[in-house]
This record gives C-alpha cells, sequence and structure tokens, in this order.
C-alpha cells in the first residue's frame, strides 16, 4: 500500500516542483552543451599544436643539415687552397693581379 501511495505522489507532483526538473533540465542541457564546445575547442588546439610540431620538427631538420654543412666548411679552414678559392669567389685578388670585370 506504501508503494502505491508513493507512486500516486509522484505523479501528483504540484507545479511549482516540476519547475524545479525543468531547470534542472536546462542547467544539465547547458553543462553538456559547455562539454562539447569545450571538447571542441581542445581539439583545435591540439591540431594547432602538432600542426607546429611538424613545422619545428621541418625546421630542425633544415638547421641540423646547415650545421652539417657548416661543419664541411669548417674541415677545409685550415686549407690555403680552399681559402683561396673562397677568397676568389668573393672578388678578392692579390694585390700584384688586375681584376678583369666583363662588361655589362
Amino acid at each position: 500500500m506504501l508503494h502505491l501511495c508513493a507512486l500516486r505522489c509522484l505523479y501528483n507532483i504540484p507545479v511549482r516542483d516540476r519547475s524545479v526538473y525543468r531547470l534542472l533540465y536546462v542547467l544539465f542541457a547547458l553543462g553538456t552543451a559547455h562539454l562539447l564546445l569545450l571538447w571542441g575547442v581542445e581539439a583545435q588546439r591540439s591540431m594547432a599544436l602538432s600542426r607546429q610540431v611538424r613545422l619545428v620538427a621541418a625546421q630542425t631538420a633544415d638547421l641540423e643539415s646547415r650545421v652539417q654543412a657548416l661543419r664541411e666548411e669548417l674541415k677545409h679552414a685550415d686549407d690555403p687552397a680552399y681559402l683561396e678559392e673562397r677568397a676568389r669567389s668573393l672578388g678578392y685578388v692579390y694585390p700584384n693581379e688586375v681584376l678583369h670585370a666583363a662588361p655589362r
């Protein structure tokens, strides 16, 4: 008998109490929407960070190849023939030489 009374009391909820449930439903819906929005923002942030990681990895590889090239050049720094070749490529000549420029 008590069980049936409890069921009747649930279905005969006054209007004032039903508005509390509506408020709870609205709050739950807003919370769910907020959670989905935060999830989307974090997914976008994660994609942007992975793009930056790929960019930095490419820049690192480029810089490592440049360092390797500079190390190779440094190995020849004591070689007089290499130094003379580099100086001539920059336009330097010996004091007793004459530089002939091609006409433009």
